[in-house]
């Protein structure tokens, strides 16, 4: 156990000693880390050189040379790709290093990292500050390069042009200016700016041509003249570039430009050449530029007569191609290589396919070749194909024919709606052709057969306007007349007929000319403008009365004079009518002739008239109608037996829309009659015809207002009353009751109609009316002066919950007067004065008796105070009792002079109430012989009246 222990110490002895010398051995001074990680620099080991420069800084951080060490393993870092760890040296190398002399180039080396991290903002504002310290021109034209780059990078081309462009006019490194001058004619190039571009390349290709970037120039010259358009120029550049760099990038591109420049050209043979020279120096694999290669090969075989080679590079470019561009153009291609032969019909797919693509020339060519060559070749599809065309085409001047052509064919397939389509563009886009007008008028009357008037408008409109000379011009108008007449434009709609009846020759343009005048007159007059009408309905009139449309002339003018009022001269032209017109319009102008009549009140011959009517009529509703205005004027006059008896045959056929009114006015001559159970029978039967009708109440009410008319108060109450129990929920029923009531009051019983007025209220509490007959039933109180009644009108209308005094305001005051002010009023006057929803009045007069209250209770003060407000606010009556009031509060306080003076005021100060002014007078008369003022009470005794 012993030996074990010692032979562990001497174990542990043995490791302590060589560790210590081991650490001994790896320590190292800074003056050897620094020079170390130097060395390591120089021999550009980056990864030993920042692993130097970091023990230095870690291990001796105050060291005199921790910058240097920093900086140079910053640029370590860089150099051996660790971009991040470079950066984080370098931004914080400022804020502990702030006089060090490598600030100078921290700000490069930053840019530099994030730049190969993509980080070009960063980059940006980093070069950008570098640009600033001019000490160190190399580090600032560096920075500049770098800079213009961050900024193409951005997509900030502006800014990276001006940054190649300092760097070219302040750089002094040429290999740096030479860059700058290639990126700036590369910006400009992609910028869209070829001549500048090239003007940027060529300072190259002089200034700076032993640059590497130089050795390209030529081709990129070449480029730029191409963008251009300078095809020549820069097919010679491309000569040069070709005969003599042989070596380049560029060069296969520039093989394939060269040769689609030639073939544009028509150097075919060259182009070729090129194509054969590209295909030689070509590296194995995949061919971008297969495609133009093709597209270019295959133009010069065509040009050159190589049709079987062109058929071939056509229809290689077809099964890949580069875009639609390409591929509509090598299908049209394609298909000029049938025409010609005899398998012609074989190009039509290729055409089909080409008129697809996006260039408009190439499809209008395809299209009308594939469209005739369908139609020749018998296949209906060839109109649908040319009619296509036409519509992609509008300038192309093959098009007027191919329209020409699918007219015909959907004409020909009474396909309409294909043809308006084809004659919108013929109309559209050939105004000038001699067919024009009979394209328009064909398009206008397939619309307006369709119900599509504005646009048949529109296309008789064009022709009136553009080619009134035509032989459509006459029929445009009177088409368009008939739009507006439709649409109730009268007044316009009669200009178009005008014109129409002008171009035809009017009232001697035989039967169009007086047609077209005739719908004239029609116009003016549906349009309000009846002394057109009628001068115009004259003149056809005049010239032959038996003329074509005279006698509709003269029927409408007799109805244009009968809304004039001037009924003799519409009696002449329904005159005319009866001798020259067939039966349909002799009836209707003798039942016109019974009108005019009729307004002149001219009952006998109204009679007569409706009398003929009824003998020229046609049916039996003409007929009845007619008996039925016989009646009506016989029962004007108060004929009402023989009028019940044309009213009978009238009804008998239960025929016509004016049965209503017929049964109604049969009712009202038996009521007339004093035939009231025949009356309401009939008015039963007009209930039951009519149920919706409003009639049937009317009956009764309206001899209720005959009787109130006659003063026949008694009969009215009986007519009011048979209405509202006959017919009780009728909106007249409701007015019958209220009139019953004043019907009652009109014929003296006041507490009667205080009880209808009241029953009326409690039933009808919010009808809009109650509140006007709440006031009626308080008249009515009032006039009946029975304190019972007014009680119970109280007691009923506070009753009512509605909400607000409208209805028992004026009830409250009625009663608060015929009850004389009793003590319990005061409070509901004082809340009826102090409601401002009420009338002025009824507060006015709430305020008066609460007035009179106060002063039946001694507070004359008080009292005195209400009255003055009557006095000075209220005119009127009101205000007159307010004043008498006063007066009567001095007086009970036993001051005769103070009352006699007020009683005085009231004529000065209410002159109009002269019941109140001559009771005031007589009142200081009595004060003043009281009081032994004889001379004082003579002369107010001599100004009563």
């Amino acid at each position: 156990m012993l030996y074990v222990m010692v032979k562990l110490r001497s174990f542990f002895l043995l490791l302590f000693t060589l560790l210590f010398s081991s650490a001994l051995l790896w320590a190292q001074s800074a003056d050897q880390l620094y020079a170390g990680g130097r060395q390591a620099f120089t021999d550009g080991l980056w990864q030993t050189a920042s692993s130097q420069f970091s023990r230095l800084l870690r291990e001796y951080p105050e060291d005199l040379r921790a910058d240097s060490a920093a900086y140079m393993g910053a640029v370590a870092y860089y150099n051996d790709g660790e971009y991040q760890n470079a950066i984080d040296v370098l931004v914080l190398f400022p804020r502990r290093y702030p006089d060090s002399p490598w600030n100078q180039r921290v700000a490069y080396w930053e840019g530099l990292a994030r730049y190969e991290k993509d980080d070009w903002s960063r980059a940006a504002s980093a070069f950008e500050k570098q640009t600033r310290i001019t000490e160190d021109r190399t580090y600032r034209e560096r920075s500049l390069l770098y800079l213009g780059a961050c900024w193409e990078n951005l997509d900030n081309l502006e800014s990276a042009e001006r940054i190649y462009t300092t760097l070219i006019d302040e750089g002094r490194d040429r290999d740096l200016i030479a860059r700058a001058v290639f990126r700036l004619g590369q910006i400009r190039l992609s910028d869209k700016r070829p001549d500048e571009a090239l003007d940027a390349f060529t300072l190259m290709a002089y200034d700076y041509s032993s640059s590497p970037l130089a050795v390209d120039i030529e081709y990129w010259i070449a480029e730029s003249r191409r963008r251009m358009g300078q095809d020549e120029k820069a097919l010679d550049s491309y000569r040069n570039f070709l005969s003599t760099v042989y070596s380049s990038p560029y060069r296969s591109f520039a093989l394939l430009e060269a040769a689609r420049l030639a073939s544009n050209a028509r150097y075919d043979d060259e182009a070729l050449a090129y194509l054969d020279l590209r295909e030689e120096e070509r590296s194995p694999g995949p061919d971008e530029g297969k495609p133009s290669v093709l597209r270019i090969r295959a133009a010069s075989y065509m040009r050159t007569g190589q049709i079987s080679e062109a058929r071939s590079a056509y229809t290689g470019i077809l099964k890949d191609p580069l875009d639609d561009d390409e591929a509509q153009t090598a299908a049209f291609n394609l298909a000029q290589t049938w025409l010609g032969g005899s398998s012609v019909l074989s190009a039509v797919p290729y055409l089909e396919q080409a008129g697809n693509g996006p260039d408009g020339r190439i499809s209008a060519d395809s299209l009308y070749l594939a469209g005739t060559i369908l139609l020749h070749s018998g296949n209906s599809r060839g109109v649908v194909v040319l009619e296509r065309f036409a519509s992609e085409n509008p300038q192309d001047n093959r098009r007027e024919e191919a329209l020409r052509l699918a007219v015909k064919s959907w004409r020909d397939e009474n396909d309409s709606n294909r043809a308006v389509e084809v004659l919108n563009l013929l109309v559209r886009d050939y105004p000038q052709s001699e067919n024009a007008p009979s394209y328009l008028f064909l398009r206008g009357e397939i619309a307006l057969e369709s119900g599509d008037s504005s646009s048949a408008l529109r296309d008789y409109g064009r022709i009136t306007r553009e080619y009134n000379d035509s032989d459509y011009a006459l029929e445009s108008n009177s088409r368009i007349g008939f739009i507006y007449s439709d649409r109730k434009e009268f007044v316009r709609a009669a200009g178009y007929y005008q014109a129409a009846a002008d171009l035809a020759g009017g009232v001697h343009g035989g039967e169009k000319g007086r047609r077209a005048l005739y719908s004239t007159a029609v116009a003016y007059l549906n349009g309000g403008r009846a002394d057109d009408a009628v001068r115009l309905f004259d003149s056809l009139v005049q010239s032959e009365p038996s003329g074509p449309w005279s006698v509709e002339a003269a029927f409408h003018m007799g109805e244009a004079l009968y809304d004039m009022e001037d009924y003799p001269a519409a009696r002449r032209a329904y005159e005319i009518t009866t001798r020259y017109g067939d039966s349909d319009w002799v009836f209707e102008a003798f039942y016109g002739i019974g009108w005019t009549w009729f307004r002149e009140l001219n009952w006998g011959k109204a009679a007569g008239g409706f009398n003929k009517a009824a003998d020229a009529a046609v049916n039996s509703e003409q007929k009845a109608r007619a008996l039925y205005r016989v009646g009506l004027s016989l029962a004007s006059e108060g004929n009402w037996e023989n009028a019940l008896t044309f009213y009978d045959k009238a009804l008998s056929p239960m025929v016509g829309n004016w049965r209503e009114e017929a049964l109604y006015q049969k009712s009202w001559a038996l009521l007339n009659l004093n035939r009231l159970d025949e009356a309401g029978e009939t008015a039963g039967m007009m209930a039951d015809e009519f149920p919706d009708s409003e009639l049937p109440p009317d009956l009764p009410f309206r001899m209720g207002e005959n009787a109130m008319k006659a003063g026949e108060y008694a009969e009215a109450v009986l007519w009011y009353d048979r209405c509202r129990n006959d017919f009780p929920d009728s909106d007249i029923a409701v007015q019958a009751d209220l009139r019953g009531a004043l019907a009652v009051r009109a014929g003296g019983d006041a507490g009667a109609a205080a009880e209808r007025y009241g029953a009326w209220v409690v039933r009808r509490p919010d009808n809009p009316g109650a509140a006007s007959a709440a006031r009626s039933w308080a008249e009515a109180l009032k006039a009946a002066g029975n304190p019972d009644a007014a009680s119970e009108a109280l007691k009923q209308v506070s009753s009512l919950d509605t909400g607000n005094n409208s209805l028992s305001s004026p009830i409250v005051l009625a009663w608060a007067r015929i009850m004389g002010i009793p003590p319990e009023s005061r409070e509901l006057l004082e809340n009826l004065a102090g409601d401002e929803s009420l009338p002025s009045a009824e507060r006015a007069e709430a305020l008066l008796l609460t007035a009179h209250r106060y002063r039946m209770d001694g507070s004359t003060e008080r009292s005195r105070q209400l009255y003055e407000v009557l006095i000075r606010d209220v005119p009127g009556r009101i205000g007159a009792e307010a004043q008498e009031g006063v007066a009567r509060s001095f007086a009970e306080e036993g001051k005769p002079n103070e009352a006699a003076e007020a009683y005085l005021a009231v004529p000065y100060l209410f002159p109009e109430q002269t019941d109140l002014v001559s009771r005031a007078l007589r009142e200081a008369e009595r004060l003043y012989r009281e009081a032994g003022r004889e001379d004082e009470a003579d002369k107010i005794h001599s100004r009563i009246q």
